[in-house]
């Protein structure tokens, strides 16, 4: 009978765990210093809002201005800004004249030689930002052969801060197709 005894005593000897937790110890500082850190760049995008229901009836009392719907059409010739449907003529020329008839001077910021001209491109947003001051989104439309790197030039500059003011166009739609 005490022969039994012991044998059940030493079959429920208690667990050594103090080896396992001595290697779990040493692995973590290891994980941690191998772990992989990435900085990842986010852009705010604004997506165009779906209306649902039925169409809200305008007030006569608040008459609402016109949108500037202020777009940036990229091709592989260059930039062609359209504002209310009309084109804007070569070098941000924003006469009644010139948006009559701007097809003979478009687009409206040329590529120099294979480049894309931003710096010019920010001078044609300046101008219109001045005009509009209440305006703050931009439309940008490109060809589908054109490299993603020149459209986040382009949501970069139209989003910039101009000296001591505040930003050009922060909300940036991108749109599908080409004008």
């Amino acid at each position: 009978m005490a022969k039994k005894k012991l044998a059940a005593e030493e079959e429920f000897e208690e667990l050594n765990i103090m080896p396992l937790m001595n290697i779990i110890m040493l692995l973590i500082p290891f994980l941690i210093m191998s772990a992989e850190f990435i900085k990842i760049g986010v852009i705010n995008v604004s997506a165009p809002k779906m209306n649902t229901g039925e169409p809200q009836q305008e007030t006569p009392q608040k008459k609402k201005k016109k949108p500037l719907n202020l777009t940036i059409s990229v091709t592989s010739r260059g930039f062609t800004l359209i504002t209310r449907g009309s084109k804007i003529s070569q070098g941000c020329d924003m006469s009644a004249a010139a948006m009559q008839n701007p097809q003979k001077k478009l687009p409206t910021v040329r590529k120099l030689e294979d480049k894309y001209d931003y710096k010019k491109l920010r001078g044609c947003l300046s101008k219109i930002k001045k005009l509009f001051p209440d305006e703050s989104r931009v439309i940008i439309m490109s060809e589908p052969k054109i490299q993603y790197k020149v459209v986040i030039g382009i949501m970069d500059h139209s989003r910039e801060k101009e000296a001591g003011k505040s930003d050009l166009f922060p909300e940036v739609v991108l749109s599908a197709g080409v004008i």
